[in-house]
Order: structure tokens, then sequence, then C-alpha cells
């Protein structure tokens, strides 16, 4: 491989995540502007399972440990499809950014304990449930087994803690996973988005 075709596959990663990074934003802006008086939903589990707002810190170390693992093996394994990983991920935000807008809801929370000043407002369907399935997906079963099989039990916890802490509906749990599922599919067996894996595969 060329200099001029890494620098090119860098390009396209980075230029994608900044699209996704703006689109994001902008429909979190888009929510809380157009639709301030959001309702909240019922759901079934806030009913069974009791309020722990603390659950958000372990949501925070779950997803940054699974990042961070994921990381790692990447750069060890599969160094030279680091943008091909990174554009995957970009996708899926930006897929989940349009698909934010269609269900305005509020969290059901009174505060948070992790507040943060961006992409506050989308719930549906959860980031941090599409970006761990794609993610662990992503990992060769064979070639890492402990791996995959610690990124799954990152993800029950995830699931549980979001839950707990009334991060995201159970709707958005499971629309996440399916997000997850759909983009990591089509990125590698698909053919919807093979002309942008072109562009960004070794």
């Amino acid at each position: 491989m060329t200099k001029r075709t890494r620098v090119h596959r860098i390009v396209v990663a980075t230029g994608l995540t900044a699209t996704a990074v703006l689109t994001t934003e902008a429909a979190s802006r888009f929510i809380v502007t157009r639709f301030p008086d959001r309702p909240t939903a019922p759901d079934l589990a806030y009913e069974l399972l009791p309020h722990v707002p603390e659950g958000s810190y372990v949501t925070l170390v779950a997803i940054g440990a699974l990042v961070l693992l994921f990381a790692a093996y990447v750069i060890r394994h599969e160094a030279e499809r680091i943008p091909a990983h990174i554009t995957a991920v970009a996708l899926l935000y930006l897929l989940r950014a349009g698909m934010t807008v269609l269900t305005p809801l509020a969290h059901a929370r009174n505060g948070s304990l992790l507040p943060f000043p961006f992409f506050e407002n989308g719930l549906f369907p959860s980031g941090h449930t599409a970006l761990s399935v794609l993610l662990i997906l992503s990992i060769d079963r064979k070639d890492a087994p402990r791996l995959h099989h610690t990124g799954t039990a990152l993800l029950a916890v995830m699931i549980v803690s979001m839950l707990l802490s009334r991060g995201h509906y159970s709707i958005d749990i499971a629309g996440g996973a399916l997000l997850g599922y759909f983009v990591w599919r089509e990125w590698t067996g698909g053919h919807l988005l093979e002309p942008l894996r072109r562009l960004v595969s070794p």
C-alpha cells in the first residue's frame, strides 16, 4: 500500500467521523428545540428495577473499558484496518443521528450524575449499545475468544446499568443492538456499503 493510499483512507475516515459528530449534535439540538416538552415513556423494566443513579458511572466505565480493549486489539492485530473500523463507527453514528429525531422522548430520570453538554437529547437507539455490539462482532472469536467474551460481559453490565440509572429505555437498548448488528452485517458482507468500504479498506 502506498503512502498516498494510506493518507486517502485516513482522510475519508476522519471526514466521516467529523460529519458524524456534527450530525449527532445537530440532531440533539433539533430535538430539544423542536420538542422542548417531549414526554417520558412507560417502561416495564423501570417498574421492575430500582432506580440507581450511580449506575451511570458503571456504564461509563464499562463502555470505556470495551473501547480501550478493542483499540488495543486492533492496534496489535489489525493496524492496517484502523481507518475501516473508524469509518464503520462513524457510519453507525450517522445512521443513529437520523433515527433519534424520529423518537423525541425525554429521559425518565431526575437529573444526571454525569451531565454532558453534547449529544444529550437523542435516546433511540442507544449509541452505547450500538457501538458495543458493533465492536464485539468485529472481534475475531477464533483469534481473541477471551476478548470477545469480555466484551459481551461488559455489554451485559452496560445494559443493566443503563436501565438502573434510567439512562435509556428498554426499546433504546433493543434498537441499538439491531443498529449495531445491521452496520456490522452490511459492513462485513453486504453490498449496501461496499462503495464506502472500498475507500477505506486495505
